[in-house]
């Protein structure tokens, strides 16, 4: 893939050693950050470096010690945040073509994040998401909150949430991540006002709904060219 390089940013953070400090440098494909209202502090809600076996390993303990990271992307500047506690870390390799030790790849989500799953935290009124895409975003909604909806009310439900105020971006790198504020019920007080007035209607046969195929997320990069 041409300009593969230009697609990626850089992860910073200390490394202690036994008698000193070491400065490690992985390179960043994937990032999501909350920012406050300053621009500045905040929170890193996903990480996603690859590297070699130690500096990898080095990543993985400083996530679990709540470690600062500083993250630069070629549409943010420089930024030094945290996970926060509980994050949660995964980890894999792979092996590349004329390289004699495996990749290695990093996965790191806050556990506001990861707890966005299919039906936990449903009480809570924060969805953070990777993609700002309507159908995207209905679907990743309906799946967590259990909410009756159809990929056709993508468009009406992003209007919703953009006249309601419930929808910001967040910074993001390979993806267009965004911050939905709602609950359930709240949701489903929309879907009911829309359906009598008839802003919105069921399909008019049953049956199983099909849901586009989305891959926004996982559309890969060739990180042989940035390893």
């Amino acid at each position: 893939m041409k300009n593969a390089p230009e697609r990626f940013g850089w992860l910073e953070f200390t490394r202690a050693m036994k008698d000193t400090t070491a400065r490690v440098r992985l390179r960043l494909d994937r990032c999501i950050a909350e920012l406050r209202e300053n621009g500045h502090d905040g929170k890193l809600h996903l990480l996603s470096v690859v590297g070699g076996e130690s500096d990898v390993s080095a990543a993985w303990a400083a996530v679990h010690q709540n470690q600062m990271f500083r993250v630069e992307g070629r549409n943010f500047e420089a930024l030094d945040l945290s996970l926060g506690e509980k994050a949660e870390c995964y980890r894999g390799g792979f092996s590349l073509p004329g390289r004699r030790r495996p990749v290695r790849h990093l996965v790191a989500v806050s556990a506001e994040l990861a707890a966005t799953r299919l039906g936990a935290a449903t009480e809570s009124s924060r969805t953070i998401l990777s993609d700002n895409d309507p159908v995207f975003v209905l679907y990743r909604l309906s799946e967590r909150f259990g909410l009756p909806v159809v990929p056709e009310w993508a468009e009406w439900f992003k209007g919703e949430m953009k006249r309601r105020g419930a929808i910001r971006p967040l910074v993001g790198l390979g993806c267009s991540p965004v911050l939905i504020t709602g609950t359930k019920g709240r949701f489903l007080s929309w879907i009911s006002r829309a359906l009598r007035r008839k802003q919105i209607q069921f399909p008019r046969n049953n049956g199983p709904i099909h849901w586009p195929q989305m891959a926004f997320f996982v559309d890969r990069v060739d990180i042989s060219e940035c390893a």
